[in-house]
């Protein structure tokens, strides 16, 4: 059975650093740590800088770490808007 996935795309002012299809993130909310699965409710919240994982399969994930910006969810998109992405 396919996995169910949502579209995630992770923006800074210059250029757009992950465009998928992922199955969930994991992210550094204002108040705690955050996670999205598929058909998350709408939520639009402040994140800190940090980690945020993305899991694209069950045995597939990336690890982007981020500036602190704004998460936004809605049907079966989300957008992370950041000023950079930082150094590992």
């Amino acid at each position: 059975m396919a996995e169910k996935t949502f579209k995630l795309e992770v923006i800074t002012p210059e250029k757009v650093i992950y465009s998928g299809d992922v199955v969930s993130i994991i992210g550094s909310g204002s108040e705690g740590s955050l996670g999205i699965l598929p058909r998350h409710a709408p939520l639009v919240t402040a994140l800190k800088a940090g980690s945020l994982k993305i899991r694209e399969s069950q045995l597939n994930e990336v690890i982007l770490n981020l500036s602190s910006g704004f998460m936004e969810v809605r049907g079966d998109k989300v957008d992370v808007l950041v000023d950079k992405e930082l150094e590992s």
